[in-house]
Parts: structure tokens; C-alpha cells; sequence
């Protein structure tokens, strides 16, 4: 996942690949301190839809750089009344509207949506955690569709605080068996909110309100694939290292410099040059190598998906480990 630094001006967004800036198709989620932040960045790219996740202290600037077409304002552990708790980007909000683009809150985000255009959040009445059923309430909306989606969802929430007062122009889509807003719209502008986690497993209906969200109201194309990174990070290294030239790697053996020099490898061959140094550190612990090389790869030919290798690697682990200590 791409980390996107605080920076001043456009510089930041200088520093991200070319294929970053694709306006059209691309969706930035602003950072708020959610532990799935990271999780929502992966799950939009999983509906092959490239997205970039963002600080959300980053310049305004760098956000108008790289011209999202929709933003995605993740949880966090924070009240939006607390001292210091994280804001938008000077201008972000004028910037969204101005440029047509589409904004989505979830969790905190749908509270610092709500609060910063006028709305009201309080301490709620009853603390919603944990697995919650949620009623559409409208007949039709941009976030469930018009009859497609499920009326009463579960749904997982995480939040004390709840919007009590809307900002103008915001109508309630969606609330809680215990009454409070679950879901929020202004199709005039493009914001929406949603105060429960979509990206989750234990929102069974949340990746189908994604899909809905990103292609049929942001009108996004499901264009993109890891393999353009991949393409393109090989072809920033060919276009560094002249075509006489070596490189020579430190190579500690972690997951960094082994994914950078494979990725240096794939595009010079055999012109890297990988050194791993033997500081002697280890030379006094009584470590036997095991050569399982053709058991995993035999398990991992025509594998394509990342997640199902992982998988595969962990279990072929455990069973050479098994069968060495047995």
C-alpha cells in the first residue's frame, strides 16, 4: 500500500508513481487512525479500482495534484470534539465541490463530515460497538440503490460519539435498530457518510455498498491492476540504470531489500549484483538449513493470487518445520 507522507506543496505528489495521477479513476482515502484504514485501501483495489491512502494532514496542493476522483475519509479512535483530533486539509472541502468529486466518510469520517458542514455530534445514548442491524430507511438512495439492497443489514460499528443534527441539505439513508444515523447523503454536493465499517467481513452487505458507491454513483471504472505497479516500478528502474550499468544490492535476507531486489532484478537481470554480509552474529547458534525449495515451488506453480500464496507459504512452513522436528 502506498504511504503518502505530509509534505509542503506538490512535492509529495511528485514523489508517487505516474499511474497515482489518473484523476478519473482514482480514490484517496484520507488516514484518520482507523485500524482498517489500510484495509479499505486494499478492498477498493481489490474491485480493481486504484487507491492511494493518504494522510490526513497532507497539503491541500498535493491533494489537488493528483485530482481524485472520489476521497474516502477513514475511522479513527478520536471525538471530533477532542483537543487536537484530526481535521481536513485546509480547503479540502471547497476543493471536493469544486471539482465534481465525490466524498465518502466512514466512521469518524462521516462525524468530521457532518461537523465541519454545520451539523451536531454528541455523546451518544448508547454506545454502538461491535456487530449492529441496521434499517435502509430510504426508498431509494445513492448509497443502497433503489430496490437491490438489503433493508436491514448487519452491520459492524465502533463509535461512542453519533450525529444528532444534520447539516442542510443531508438526508438520514440508513439508522440503527437503536435509532441512531447509520447512513447519510447529499446528492447535490456528493457527500456521504456511513458510521458503520463497510470494508469488514462483519459487515456481511458492506463490500456490495462499496461497489454500488464506487461504480454506479462516483461512475468509476474498475480499470486498474497490481500488475500496472508492477510494470511501472520496472520500468522506473530501466529508465535510472543506463543500459551498461550495474547495481549492487545489500541484501539482509528481509521482506524491503528482497522485494527491492527482485523488483531491480526483474527489470536488469543479471546485472545486480545482491551482497549479503555475514556479520557473525549468528555464527554461534546451532542452526541447521533445510532445503525445501522444490516442495514449496512445486505448491505454488500457476498460483496467481497474493493472498492464496501467503497461505500456501505458511501452511508448506509448518509442515517442513513438523517434519524436521518429528
Amino acid at each position: 500500500l502506498t504511504e503518502f507522507p505530509a509534505a509542503r506543496g506538490s512535492a509529495a505528489a511528485a514523489a508517487l508513481p505516474a499511474s497515482a495521477n489518473c484523476g478519473e479513476n482514482l480514490v484517496l482515502i484520507l488516514d484518520y487512525g482507523s485500524q482498517y484504514t489500510h484495509l479499505i485501501t486494499r478492498r477498493v483495489r481489490q474491485l480493481g479500482v486504484l487507491s492511494l491512502c493518504v494522510s490526513s494532514t497532507v497539503p491541500l496542493a498535493s491533494l489537488e495534484a493528483l485530482r481524485p476522483r472520489t476521497s474516502i475519509l477513514s475511522g479513527g479512535p478520536h471525538s471530533v470534539w477532542a483537543m487536537g483530533a484530526p481535521a481536513f486539509p485546509e480547503g479540502f472541502l471547497d476543493f471536493a465541490a469544486s471539482a465534481g468529486a465525490h466524498v465518502l466518510g466512514i466512521c469518524y469520517g462521516m462525524q468530521l463530515l457532518v461537523q465541519s458542514l454545520g451539523g451536531a455530534i454528541e455523546p451518544g445514548e448508547w454506545q454502538e460497538y461491535g456487530k449492529m442491524d441496521v434499517e435502509v430507511t430510504a426508498p431509494s438512495s445513492a448509497l443502497y440503490g433503489e430496490a437491490d439492497a438489503v433493508k436491514r443489514q448487519m452491520v459492524w460499528m465502533s463509535h461512542g460519539d453519533e450525529v444528532v443534527r444534520l447539516p442542510e441539505g443531508f438526508e438520514v439513508v440508513a439508522r440503527s435498530v437503536q435509532g441512531s444515523i447509520a447512513a447519510i447523503e447529499n446528492r447535490e454536493k456528493r457527500f456521504y457518510g456511513l458510521q458503520y465499517h463497510p470494508e469488514v467481513t462483519h459487515s456481511p452487505q458492506g463490500m456490495e455498498t462499496l461497489c454500488h458507491f464506487l461504480f454506479d454513483v462516483c461512475g468509476i471504472k474498475a480499470d486498474w491492476k497490481m500488475q500496472d505497479v508492477l510494470d511501472e516500478e520496472i520500468w522506473t528502474i530501466q529508465s535510472m540504470v543506463g543500459p551498461d550499468e550495474h547495481v549492487t544490492c545489500a541484501l539482509s535476507g528481509g521482506v524491503d531489500s528482497t522485494v527491492a531486489a527482485t523488483l531491480v532484478h526483474k527489470a536488469i537481470g543479471d546485472r545486480l549484483h545482491c551482497v549479503f554480509v555475514d556479520n557473525g552474529l549468528l555464527s554461534d547458534l546451532p542452526v541447521t538449513c533445510v532445503d525445501a525449495s522444490e516442495q514449496f515451488l512445486s505448491n505454488l506453480k500457476g498460483i496467481e493470487d497474493p493472498e492464496q500464496k501467503r497461505k500456501i507459504i505458511g501452511l508448506e512452513f509448518i509442515a517442513v518445520f513438523d517434519g524436521f522436528a518429528h
